[in-house]
């Protein structure tokens, strides 16, 4: 659904800057980067020790000028819910809520869920794309689905 292949960055922070056919699902990608930026800030802050953050933020700002302006900003938002809009080039529209939730037992780790938004067809396109018809006319090499 996200566009994430074997081929690209497996970080989800250098994907969301790097990746055009990423970018091209995310029909509020504008909206959605600073808000992305300031809760890679907060969680970075929660572990000033991790490197693993360092490094992320150096790759993404040697290949994004949009992260490297977002980034100067300075801006920190908590982790939470917000509402992402992609584009299915089968289905169209897909409207999700995307919550991060703390790992208790790991508190270093964060988990992502992206959930249909109530009371919007995504759940049946959803229902649909994974029934067997859906999955036979997505059946095509994932570059080739794009918007």
């Amino acid at each position: 659904m996200l566009g994430f292949r074997p081929e690209i960055s497996q970080n989800c922070m250098v994907t969301f800057f790097t990746d055009p056919f990423y970018r091209s699902r995310a029909r509020s990608w504008e909206r959605t980067a600073p808000w992305v930026v300031a809760q890679f800030r907060a969680a970075m802050a929660d572990h000033p020790d991790d490197e693993g953050f360092q490094s992320v933020v150096e790759e993404v700002s040697r290949l994004s000028e949009e992260f490297v302006e977002l980034w100067a900003r300075a801006d920190v938002r908590a982790g939470g819910q917000l509402v992402k809009e992609l584009t299915h080039p089968v289905v169209g529209t897909l409207f999700f809520e995307s919550t991060q939730l703390r790992v208790p037992a790991r508190p270093d780790l964060t988990i992502v869920l992206h959930n249909p938004v109530p009371d919007t067809d995504t759940a049946a396109k959803l229902e649909w794309l994974t029934s067997p018809e859906g999955r036979r006319s997505v059946m095509r090499p994932a570059d080739t689905l794009t918007a």
